[in-house]
């Protein structure tokens, strides 16, 4: 449950980010559609050899200042976000809402002027085209996209009926399929952009996943070996530029196979998984990787850590394993869960397979010695 709940949280981060990131990137040439549309109504004389629309003299002035303020605001905002430092910044999004709200209700005022005239030839198509390149440009974000075409259709349509045409009825039939057109395809474009962000954050969990299954062990949790030996080598080249310790511990439970054979192989998982437990509360810092090396076989990197530090880590250990007190009835030495440890300590040149090889044979010497006790490598 945790982890499901986890995942939605990211998807509806991720949906929060991309909805920013995508009315940023598409704002810009929704902008440019309405500064196109302000040119050809502001030119309209050369395209159509049609009477003026705006048949007051006193409204012609009221329908270009209208215009001109479309003009400023939109090239306004397309220069900030061209010359923004940050392209995916939140505030780009609330200026251009705030834009989208301002220009809508511009737009508002100008189809008012042509039904108030008399004219309507011109305010369907234009409407109907402004409404559906803002459903193209802003259809992610119903908010915003909301805020801009809702005052246009609705004035639209209620201007249609208080100043009635000999299209009056046609106008409102066309208005109403328009409305259905423009919510059906919302939906459908938003369950598309929804559907694509939960695929790629399905995708960015299986590539998690995948990774994680390829550092850490699946028994266990902790690193795997392949992991292990990554951490050392990135270890070492540390080493190697600021001449810091570095020291392995490498561990192994004392009689394991009899302990599988007396108790079994279920149980001999819940004994590596108790015994790794406790070798990560030994560490010292989130900077110590304990690792699975392979069976029953452990080791830990140690980066910055000189031999009698290792020393009080490996005490540590044993100290740790005392607490659960994991009955071992097979074991001829003790009657609970014993481990053998080697330590190693990079010398001045030497290698990261030489210093595995030191700490297998200080733990080979452990053995010899008796089992549950630790002991280091002596150098010749």
């Amino acid at each position: 449950m945790p982890e499901i709940r986890s995942s939605q949280s990211e998807l509806e981060t991720r949906l929060k980010t991309m909805r920013r990131r995508a009315i940023i990137s598409s704002g810009p040439w929704f902008l440019w559609i309405n500064l196109l549309f302000c040119l050809f109504i502001l030119g309209r004389h050369y395209f159509s050899p049609l009477p003026q629309f705006v048949n007051d003299t006193q409204e012609i002035p009221v329908l270009e200042i209208l215009m001109g303020l479309i003009l400023i605001t939109s090239s306004s905002v397309i220069f900030i976000l061209r010359m923004a430092h940050d392209p995916h910044a939140e505030w780009l999004g609330k200026l251009l809402h705030g834009a989208l709200v301002c220009i809508s209700v511009l737009w508002v005022g100008c189809f008012y002027l042509f039904l108030a005239s008399g004219d309507s030839r011109i305010v369907f198509p234009f409407a109907a085209l402004l409404i559906f390149t803002a459903l193209i440009s802003l259809y992610f974000d119903a908010r915003i996209l909301l805020s801009f075409t809702l005052p246009i259709w609705v004035v639209v349509l209620i201007c249609n009926f208080v100043y009635p045409s000999e299209l009056t009825m046609l106008n409102a039939v066309l208005y109403v399929l328009l409305a259905g057109l423009f919510e059906s395809g919302r939906r459908i474009l938003r369950g598309w952009f929804v559907l694509a962000i939960s695929r790629e954050q399905e995708t960015r969990d299986l590539i998690k996943q995948l990774k994680m299954l390829a550092n850490h062990d699946p028994l266990t949790g902790i690193a795997n070996r392949r992991s292990f030996h990554l951490q050392l080598d990135k270890a070492m080249q540390r080493q190697q530029q600021c001449n810091m310790p570095l020291s392995l511990v490498m561990l192994d439970v004392d009689h394991f196979k009899k302990y599988n054979d007396y108790y079994g192989h279920q149980a001999g998982d819940e004994c590596l998984i108790k015994v790794a437990k406790c070798l990560e509360d030994a560490t010292r810092s989130t900077q110590d990787v304990v690792a699975r090396f392979g069976g029953e076989e452990f080791i830990m990197l140690l980066p910055d850590a000189t031999e009698q530090q290792a020393i009080e880590v490996a005490k540590r250990i044993q100290q740790n394993l005392q607490v659960p007190g994991i009955a071992h009835a097979g074991s001829p030495a003790t009657p609970w869960v014993t481990i053998s440890i080697g330590i190693s300590t990079l010398q001045p040149g030497s290698s990261a397979s030489r210093l595995i090889a030191e700490a297998d044979a200080a733990l080979y010497k452990a053995k010899e010695h008796g089992r549950n006790q630790w002991q280091t490598f002596t150098h010749g």
